[in-house]
């Protein structure tokens, strides 16, 4: 089985981010177990999941797109980690695949204009009527918001000048979180996508989503 269901504000809080925004910190933050920040044994999923990764600049950083790739595909899924400037192909690939008949999760992830990305990608699938299972940014440098077609959604980011929050309608729990982590030490604009316990996040949510 796969990591359990636990709010992304109680993982932090296990992390020791203490820089949640109100909407994600609990009234009194609960110190799950360790075994709830660490990916478990390979769950049943959906491997026909159309999951994206978008590399920010000129593809020298976001080195965390292709750690996490790697790592789903260890799950048996086949992600597809491309620079930012691709997503409208990337767009127009993933409607021609779901209007054909593949209905698995869409998700996509992207870092710095990667992140930037991939807002403009469920934007255009949802002009397109298309929904998208799952969507996770790292430190976009635009504030975005986050189309209605999208189920689930986090935005990692700093205020540092360089990364932005979104926005989006009130939803239930924490299917859609903004998590600020301007005052954790050590992370920055290059590596916030590195960080293994946010790519446990994200890898996480990726298993819930595709269940099977």
């Amino acid at each position: 089985m796969f990591m359990r269901k636990v709010s992304l504000a109680a993982i932090a809080w296990t992390a020791g981010w203490s820089c949640l925004p109100a909407e994600a910190m609990p009234a009194t933050p609960p110190r799950p177990a360790p075994d709830l920040v660490r990916i478990q044994a390979a769950p049943n999923v959906n491997t026909q999941a159309q999951i994206y990764l978008l590399r920010g600049l000129a593809n020298v950083f976001s080195r965390g797109m292709d750690e996490m790739g790697a790592r789903l595909r260890s799950y048996g899924f086949s992600p597809h980690v491309i620079n930012h400037r691709g997503w409208q192909e990337a767009t127009d690939r993933i409607a021609r695949n779901y209007r054909s008949g593949q209905t698995a999760p869409i998700i996509l992830i992207g870092h710095s204009l990667g992140a930037n990305a991939v807002f403009r990608m469920a934007q255009r699938l949802k002009t397109k009527g298309i929904p998208v299972a799952y969507l996770a940014t790292f430190d976009p440098t635009r504030a975005s918001s986050v189309p209605s077609n999208v189920r689930f959604f986090s935005n990692f980011y700093q205020n540092n000048g360089q990364g932005r929050r979104a926005s989006f309608a009130p939803s239930r729990g924490d299917e859609k979180v903004n998590l600020n982590l301007t005052s954790s030490p050590g992370l920055t604009h290059t590596n916030i996508d590195q960080n293994e316990r946010l790519q446990n996040i994200v890898i996480g949510r990726i298993l819930e989503v595709t269940a099977r």
